[in-house]
């Protein structure tokens, strides 16, 4: 993304004023819209993000402002059987999360947690999630919490992971 592009944005949405910086177009190899992920950011001057795989069951990825974590999202792999719920224990941002009427995900301005439907994959026996942080002070938008894991778990959906 040109820093032009980034400029436009900020033209258009107050929300995204004092962010100078370029928001990425995927996280951690996942592509998404930048303008999804850009209403969970915070203002800053610069941006970084890094993975991290701390077990082969759970990739993370963050994004860090001005050397603050920000953003976390992450793919995690549970046993079959295991809800949204059972996830959503070790996401704080989800406390007062309401189950979706699917109850496939659930979400707050703070947090989500989807289910990702995979055709096939490498972990028989096992479901896929996943999950959305924000740790950034002052930001919480359901919408755009609801927009980015919606968008996240679509791409994992389609991703060499999920097939």
């Amino acid at each position: 993304m040109t820093l032009a592009t980034v400029g436009v944005l900020v033209g258009c949405s107050t929300s995204d004023e004092g962010k100078n910086y370029d928001v990425p177009e995927s996280l951690c190899g996942t592509s998404l819209d930048s303008g999804t992920i850009v209403e969970l950011l915070p203002p800053g001057n610069k941006i970084d993000v890094q993975e991290n795989n701390p077990v082969p069951s759970r990739k993370r990825c963050q994004v860090n402002v001005d050397g603050k974590a920000a953003l976390r999202v992450s793919q995690e792999w549970w046993e079959e059987g295991d809800t949204v719920v059972d996830v959503a224990k070790g996401v704080p941002q989800v406390k007062s999360a309401e189950l979706t009427d699917d109850s496939d995900s659930l979400l707050t301005g703070t947090g989500g947690v989807q289910r990702a439907h995979c055709a096939d994959s490498e972990r028989p026996g096992h479901i896929l999630f996943t999950t959305a942080q924000v740790y950034a002070d002052g930001v919480d938008d359901s919408a755009a919490m609801r927009e980015l894991i919606t968008e996240y778990t679509r791409a994992v959906e389609e991703s060499a992971v999920c097939r």
